[in-house]
């Protein structure tokens, strides 16, 4: 019986953090809430948000992905257009704070990037995963001294890097999940919804 309950634990800890291959959130269900302090200082609430704009919500890797970078910048160079669309933007990592501020730096983000630091938003929203050799076979030992790097001790959880559109309702109106960490969605393609 000690070893049933043994086993049924450890799977139970495997399928909280190794999402990676798992259903995540769909469009018309509710958006878990969202706190946290952005990169400048500002107390971050979805449900503030929401009030008066819709919240584009993207999650990348980290700074050290090159896909990651190049879709911040993406994100950046278009963030005029998506604030005339009423969209708040919302960027979640697992990085550490002080990652994140040279994030912002690196791609001059204007746009708010929070530190989840212990992945609550991440599980919250389904996007999370643990490096490990079933979810990362290839590049496993790289990616592992990446996040010893940049997230907080004993924080082994990437998202994957997906997209949400939160409507004013508070319901998710549309999905953008690859657990392809190089297939992200086109920002241009939400200025044009």
């Amino acid at each position: 019986m000690k070893q049933l309950v043994t086993i049924f634990m450890v799977l139970i800890s495997l399928s909280a953090f190794s999402q990676i291959n798992n259903e995540h959130l769909k469009v018309g269900e509710k958006a878990p809430v969202i706190t946290g302090t952005d990169q400048f200082g500002n107390t971050i609430n979805s449900e503030t948000i929401l009030k008066d704009q819709k919240i584009l919500l993207l999650f990348y890797r980290g700074n050290w992905c090159p896909f990651c970078r190049k879709h911040l910048k993406e994100l950046q160079d278009n963030l005029e257009a998506l604030k005339a669309k009423g969209y708040y933007v919302l960027v979640v990592s697992p990085e550490k704070m002080e990652k994140t501020k040279e994030t912002s730096e690196m791609v001059h983000a204007t746009f708010s990037i929070l530190h989840d630091a212990d992945s609550k938003i991440m599980n919250d929203y389904k996007v999370a995963f643990q490096v490990n050799e079933m979810n990362v076979p290839a590049y496993l030992d790289a990616t592992k001294a990446k996040i010893a790097e940049y997230n907080d001790a004993g924080n082994d959880n990437l998202p994957v890097p997906a997209t949400y559109i939160i409507g004013k309702d508070g319901k998710i109106a549309f999905v953008h999940y690859d657990p392809d960490y190089k297939k992200r969605f086109d920002i241009k393609e939400v200025i044009a919804m």
